[in-house]
């Protein structure tokens, strides 16, 4: 076999892709059953009998052209003259005029196309239409019914590739009109382009004379080198373009290095790029969900996703096209049963709209063999006026399993919620842009996995519940329930290992263990959470929000005011330890950039308004390695933590409880730093330990000396949010040894 590399057939512009399909199918049902394809390095590569000039041979004089017909748009069959005699032009035949140049064609591979224009004008007949008018909306399902079930199998395909009659849907892929877009029709431009290049036509053009036979076959063949093997033409035909496929052929202003230039195009381009389009015929088939219901479905074209910058939301409701590479040869035969019947899930969901789809490949539910999926997004009113579409470019999607993308699944039905309360017209854009942002994660993470982008959705997540939270989930005429139930595969699929997450962490975990009041959450947002039938948790907004002190401050005011909200509801529902238990911890090491405003606070305040949402009764994964370039402790917070603890401490064997002092956070607040140690050394004493400093000889305490802090301009309100973070037993331990006479002893919780 000849290895042909078309280097004018690659994945952009949508022109070049189909043209790649239809060279293959036109080749392997015409001329050689065993040829095969594949994508290299971005380019096509043609294998069979046929070498570099027997293909341009055979597509010059040997190739039957497939009947692409619009017969349900537009004047052009109700102006035909099916009796036309011999015809002559002087220049290339549009509309009805084209049509007649068709049908007094007198070679071979020209009947098929013949007997499509009869069928076309028997439905006609049969169907009683005879103008535009009549073939309304309400009429053009019907004869499109009427003409598929009379039609042969060359138009057939073709129909099937434009439309679902059962559905009364066009293909994306073929415009607004299925084969028609705007006042553009693509079965006219498909045979002007034919007229202007194949030898059949050559005795309906007027301007014969010696030699010009041969110069229309040189044009031609140029022009086919140009189309397929990417060689240099000066044969281009101006002011003829399809927006749809090429839109960078239109020209226009800055279309080159002037400023202006007029629209070009290859007529070999269009015939073999709606000749490739042909390639997803019958893809159009009724498909059966788990759930019985039944529904249209052009594979790999489906509704737009907003997940690319660029887009505007005017444009969401356009469509997205999925097309597929395969990097292994393949038969024509095995693209076509991919690109018809071509599967596209994610678990049960079959995808309908451009993230299911990337959600689908990250899952591998697609058909095995394709390496990557160039993406396009249909769009109006990009190139030509608000009637025309434009496909742009959304890069390549590469086929990877994404291994947590599975858990994406506990999201659908709290998503699909927040979708539909999104699309009502009284929904706010603030919830709008959350949910976007929400779908961008998501598709980044399918695009490149890992933990940051997992972790992304989680924080977009965060987001948007921090938006519900402010209308208590109400959205419009719809509510949202607030994030509940998922489980803690979440928090390992997005733990990056940095101190922000481990921090974030901790402080989304906090809890009474005593149950008497809402976990930290219930400080953030006005919810009610409790543990479900099935073991699960459930929750709902709350009716009362006294509990909620979080704000539009900053991360360490907010921290500050939740620690003094659960120390005062701590007393007032007569706790026995402080409501501050936690199951996972933040580190010393990490505590100690957290002072030093190594860490980045917004990223922390995002992440725990995301791990919030997620189970936290059980202890998680690593932690940040320990370093030794972290800064120092501040000794106030070392003396300040032994007071609020969730739990006794057991030094020498015996359980100290310290009496909290609720005061001390509001010294801190106030910037009375000093005053606070102050206190707490007193606590600690009356508790049976010997804070530092020591007393002087003769018994005269030092506890004054603290009062220094407060010229050194210590920063209290981080030092009381700091407080909330919680700590191992084994780090209460260290930090006791900082600040009292006993030796470390390991502390236990009773």
């Amino acid at each position: 076999m000849s290895e042909l590399v078309l280097h004018g057939c690659t994945p952009e512009p949508l022109m070049n892709y189909l043209k790649a399909l239809g060279v293959l199918r036109l080749v392997s049902e015409q001329a050689d059953s065993e040829a095969r394809g594949c994508w290299r390095n971005d380019v096509f590569v043609l294998n069979s009998k046929l070498d570099r000039d027997a293909l341009i041979i055979f597509l010059l004089n040997d190739y039957k052209p497939t009947p692409i017909l619009v017969p349900w748009s537009g004047n052009d069959f109700f102006a035909v003259n099916w009796n036309a005699g011999s015809l002559l032009f002087d220049k290339t035949p549009t509309g009805s005029r084209v049509i007649e140049a068709i049908l007094t064609t007198s070679t071979g591979r020209f009947a098929p196309y013949r007997d499509a224009l009869q069928a076309c004008r028997s439905a006609l007949n049969e169907t009683e239409i005879d103008s535009k008018e009549q073939m309304a909306k309400k009429k053009k399902w019907e004869f499109i019914a009427h003409l598929r079930s009379t039609a042969s199998d060359p138009l057939l395909d073709w129909i099937d590739c434009a439309a679902v009659v059962f559905g009364e849907r066009f293909a994306p892929l073929l415009g607004s009109g299925g084969g028609s877009d705007g006042n553009t029709h693509f079965s006219d431009n498909f045979m002007q382009n034919l007229w202007d290049v194949l030898p059949d036509f050559d005795s309906q053009r007027k301007s014969r004379h010696a030699g010009s036979e041969a110069s229309v076959a040189g044009r031609s063949r140029d022009q086919l080198e140009n189309s397929l093997f990417g060689n240099q033409t000066q044969h281009l035909i101006p002011k003829r373009t399809s927006s749809l496929y090429n839109s960078g052929a239109v020209g226009g202003p800055n279309a080159t290095q002037g400023m202006e230039r007029e629209s070009l195009s290859n007529p070999w381009e269009v015939v073999l790029a709606l000749e490739g389009c042909v390639s997803f015929a019958a893809a159009t088939v009724k498909r059966l969900a788990v759930t019985g219901s039944s529904e249209a479905g052009f594979p790999f074209q489906m509704q737009m996703s907003l997940t690319q910058e660029g887009l505007a939301d005017k444009e969401q409701a356009g469509s997205e096209i999925w097309l597929p590479l395969w990097s292994r040869r393949a038969k024509s035969n095995e693209v076509l049963t991919l690109l018809r019947e071509g599967r596209a899930q994610y678990g049960v969901r079959r995808a309908k709209s451009g993230l299911d789809m990337a959600r689908a490949v990250s899952t591998l539910g697609i058909d095995r063999g394709i390496s990557a999926f160039q993406r396009y997004a249909v769009l109006k009113g990009r190139v030509g006026g608000e009637n025309y579409n434009t496909a742009a470019s959304l890069g390549q999607f590469p086929v990877v399993e994404r291994g947590d993308a599975d858990l994406l699944r506990e999201l659908d039905p709290w998503l699909d919620g927040l979708r539909r309360a999104c699309a009502g017209k009284n929904a706010p854009s603030r919830l709008k842009t959350a949910l976007r942002n929400i779908d961008e994660a998501i598709f980044e993470f399918c695009v490149f996995g890992g933990p940051t982008f997992f972790q992304a959705i989680v924080i977009a997540i965060g987001r948007a519940e921090r938006e519900l939270a402010l209308s208590a989930g109400e959205v419009g005429e719809r509510t949202v329930p607030p994030v509940a139930g998922w489980t803690t595969g979440w928090i390992g699929a997005a733990n990056d290992n940095s101190p922000e997450f481990e921090i974030a962490l901790a402080l989304a975990s906090i809890h009474d263990a005593e149950r008497r009041i809402g976990p930290l959450r219930s400080n953030l947002e006005p919810v009610m959470v409790w543990d479900g039938e099935n073991g699960g948790l459930v929750s709902k907004w709350a009716e009362k929000d006294r509990a909620v002190v979080w704000n539009s401050a900053n991360l360490l005011a907010n921290l500050a005011a939740v620690l003094r909200r659960r120390l005062m509801d701590g007393e007032r529902n007569s706790c026995a330890n402080l409501p501050l238990a936690a199951n996972n911890f933040a580190s010393i090491d990490a505590i100690s950039r957290f002072f030093a405003g190594e860490l980045d606070e917004r990223r922390i305040e995002d992440l725990l308004w995301g791990l919030m949402l997620f189970p936290q009764f059980s202890s998680m994964l690593q932690r940040t390695p320990k370093t030794d370039d972290a800064p120092p402790l501040p000794r106030p917070y070392a003396l300040l933590k032994q007071l609020f603890l969730p739990q006794p401490l057991m030094v020498n064997g015996v359980a100290v409880r310290i009496k909290p002092e609720p005061s001390i956070v509001s010294l801190l607040i106030a910037g009375r730093v000093g005053e606070a140690c102050e206190i707490a050394v007193r606590r600690l004493r009356a508790s049976g330990l010997s804070p530092l400093p020591h007393p002087r000889s003769g018994g005269v305490v030092r506890d004054t000396d603290w009062k220094e802090l407060d010229c050194l301009g210590a920063d209290g309100v981080r030092l009381a949010a700091a407080l909330l973070l919680p700590i191992s037993p084994t780090s209460i331990n260290r930090l006791r040894g900082l600040v009292t006479r006993e030796s470390a002893t390991e502390i236990q919780t009773p």
